[in-house]
């Protein structure tokens, strides 16, 4: 026998299927709002670390961050000789080196493994000028083994960086000698 509200004889069934899954919607609903502030958060405490330069997802990547734009022109390529000033910091704040603190800026060729990846990574997307905050996670950076005593294992580096010229790499038309150089 039926009573009013129920809609079978199964004295297990509490008639209220609507009302559950109503229920089970605005759970589904609140916990999907929830999960959307999170990422937004996340989104946000990444975009003030940076841009994700390199191909990486999940913030494991280089994340570069302007801090004073550069000439928004003349940008250089591999190979093309670049001239910075840098300071390198561990997480605790520990500063490992500085070109500016020797008041020598240090002088590279881009994208042939003289600095860590990461550098190498930013420099190729700066500008002449541009000075930016880095974040290099440890596969950008020494790895996994670090570079002991100075760096440790699986160190995140910070550094803050300044490209002030580049000597564009020019192939002279002679075989023997492709040694150009001319100063951007």
């Amino acid at each position: 026998m039926s009573q009013a509200g129920k809609t079978s004889d199964n004295p297990n069934d509490s008639g209220d299927d609507d009302g559950t899954k109503k229920m089970n919607e605005s759970i589904a609903k609140m916990a999907a709002e929830k999960k959307a502030r999170k990422e937004a958060e996340e989104a946000e405490r990444l975009s003030k670390l940076g841009t994700n330069i390199t191909s990486d997802s999940g913030g494991a990547g280089v994340l570069m961050l302007t801090t004073k734009p550069g000439d928004a022109t003349h940008f250089p390529k591999k190979g093309d000789t670049c001239r910075v000033h840098y300071e390198g910091t561990l997480d605790d704040g520990t500063i490992f080196d500085s070109s500016r603190a020797r008041q020598q800026p240090f002088t590279f060729p881009l994208g042939k493994g003289v600095v860590v990846r990461g550098i190498d990574e930013a420099v190729k997307l700066m500008s002449k000028g541009q000075e930016v905050k880095l974040t290099i996670p440890p596969m950008y950076g020494y790895g996994v083994n670090g570079y002991p005593p100075i760096i440790p294992a699986n160190a995140t580096l910070t550094f803050d960086l300044e490209l002030i010229s580049f000597s564009e790499y020019t192939r002279d038309l002679t075989p023997d000698d492709d040694k150009g150089q001319k100063k951007k």
